[in-house]
């Protein structure tokens, strides 16, 4: 057993897994003192930026955290000073600056596996003639670590940084049918009460998905997260980087469930396991 994966460390990363899935209520709780629920509210305002809400102002920010609309001024004005929002010109509203890219960057340099990936995963997109991505879990998301594309006219790229769901994509499932019992079970009620009349179909994709995984080592996702788009994913657990999605996807009518799980499945195993060997042996 790998030591991240003892009982204790299980539980003291549930116990985190349930601050990070509703940081905003632990906020006012008051059993934690190591808490520091300032410093939670400043980085909740941060998340509530993606690709999708680049500009937001305060009075959405406050909908969004359930935060006192003061409580949002004061933060989002330390945040501007600090150069980790940008107030535009003549407006209220509010976008990232370059302070968190900054952070981001550093993040990524410190995922050392991506550098050491990258040749399996070209070798595997030139093969699949489709683009091969790492990702791992943030909360209820999968976020992309890396993405390669080589020698394929697909024009369906996700950047790094671009996030997925975790309940209907091949990554979200790996992810989840490879994670101990006790966090997975965390996880699906927390995805239970998110999806509320649909969990019946999403607790279906998934109880196949973790059948596969157990008799065939990978998981699929088939028109489920993208009506056009297939793939198949495979998960790697490693001491260091912890639990690591690898997926290789592509519009269904290039690859079908037949080509996915003969080819694509079996040769992404070998790939992953490649890499697994190559980070042991450094």
């Amino acid at each position: 057993m790998h030591p991240e994966h003892s009982a204790e460390a299980v539980e003291k990363k549930i116990n985190f897994d349930e601050i990070r899935l509703d940081p905003i209520s632990h906020i006012h709780r008051e059993n934690n003192p190591q808490f520091i629920a300032s410093l939670a509210r400043g980085l909740e305002i941060l998340r509530c930026f993606s690709a999708s809400t680049q500009i937001l102002g305060n009075q959405e920010l406050a909908a969004m955290t359930n935060l006192p609309k003061p409580t949002i001024a004061r933060i989002t004005n330390t945040l501007v000073s600090l150069g980790y929002l940008k107030q535009l010109p003549n407006s209220t509203k509010y976008t990232l600056d370059i302070g968190v890219l900054g952070l981001g960057y550093a993040a990524l340099s410190n995922i050392s596996a991506r550098l050491h990936a990258r040749p399996y995963m070209e070798e595997m997109s030139k093969y699949a003639q489709a683009p091969v991505a790492m990702a791992t879990r943030d909360r209820l998301t999968m976020v992309y670590l890396d993405v390669v594309q080589t020698e394929t006219n697909l024009t369906m790229r996700r950047p790094v940084g671009s996030t997925l769901p975790l309940h209907n994509t091949s990554m979200g499932r790996a992810c989840l049918a490879a994670m101990p019992e006790n966090e997975r079970v965390f996880v699906m009620d927390a995805l239970a009460k998110r999806h509320g009349d649909e969990w019946p179909t999403v607790k279906r994709g998934l109880e196949r998905a973790f059948h596969d995984y157990q008799n065939y080592g990978y998981c699929l996702s088939l028109s489920e997260w993208h009506k056009e788009v297939n793939s198949v994913a495979v998960p790697m657990i490693h001491p260091l980087h912890g639990l690591l999605v690898f997926n290789c996807g592509a519009p269904s009518y290039l690859v079908n469930q037949e080509k996915l799980e003969n080819e694509i499945g079996p040769r992404l195993i070998h790939m992953v396991q490649n890499i697994e060997d190559a980070l042991n042996a450094l």
